[in-house]
């Protein structure tokens, strides 16, 4: 069962299609809530773990209410080496998601690895106990990564950020983590997160937005890519 969490937020996402990400970072600086950069972009790494059976996958392609996905997180572009990971339970409740994050130790990626790795972090990591077991059984399903851009609306109720340059690597590939583009270049992911206090004004956001609203999973994306 998905345990209740605080700071539950919606998320709306978009695709961009043929457009360059100049494009697209130019249609969102002047869009009329006036959103502006207020990180550098960076890019984010990614390890997902699911059950052998893929039940996370499963869930999500089902539409299961209640549903999460499990990851480990990391900045940069060095993605042999994860320093300053953290362990993420992205938790979704109907149409309300939150997520819940642990630090970890810096971890070595590679296929030989990965998995011993990932099992002492987590035994010496500071995590529940419930969710320290939970981890015992799932293994690592997909690598990804991607450059993020991050922007905020003038009056900082909604956090929007660019995605680009997607790719992914299969867990299980026997020659490592060789990253490769499943996705064309031209394809962008938007997402915009919002508290559910400012949902009654979500509308005139995403109108203002000329891109396509889908639902888009890159943890699907990349299971069904590969």
């Amino acid at each position: 069962m998905i345990p209740s969490l605080p700071h539950l937020r919606y998320e709306k996402k978009f695709i961009a299609e043929g457009r360059t990400l100049a494009e697209v970072l130019a249609r969102v600086r002047l869009h009329p809530s006036a959103f502006r950069e207020v990180y550098p972009p960076r890019t984010v790494n990614n390890v997902y773990l699911d059950s052998p059976a893929r039940r996370d996958y499963h869930n999500h392609i089902n539409g299961t209410a209640d549903r999460s996905k499990t990851r480990v997180r990391w900045y940069g572009e060095q993605f042999e080496t994860a320093d300053g990971p953290r362990l993420e339970r992205k938790l979704k409740r109907g149409m309300v998601s939150g997520k819940e994050a642990h630090p970890l130790p810096a971890l070595s990626i590679s296929r030989d690895c990965i998995r011993s790795g990932l099992n002492t972090a987590f035994e010496t990591a500071s995590i529940p106990p419930l969710l320290r077991s939970s981890l015992r059984h799932v293994e690592p399903a997909l690598f990804n990564r991607y450059r993020r851009h991050y922007f905020l609306s003038r009056d900082g109720k909604f956090r929007l950020t660019v995605d680009s340059h997607l790719q992914f690597a299969a867990a299980h590939n026997n020659h490592g983590p060789a990253l490769a583009s499943s996705l064309p270049l031209t394809i962008l992911i938007l997402e915009l997160k919002f508290d559910p206090d400012a949902a009654e004004s979500a509308d005139a956001i995403t109108n203002a937005l000329p891109f396509r609203l889908a639902r888009f999973s890159k943890y699907v994306t990349g299971i069904e890519g590969l």
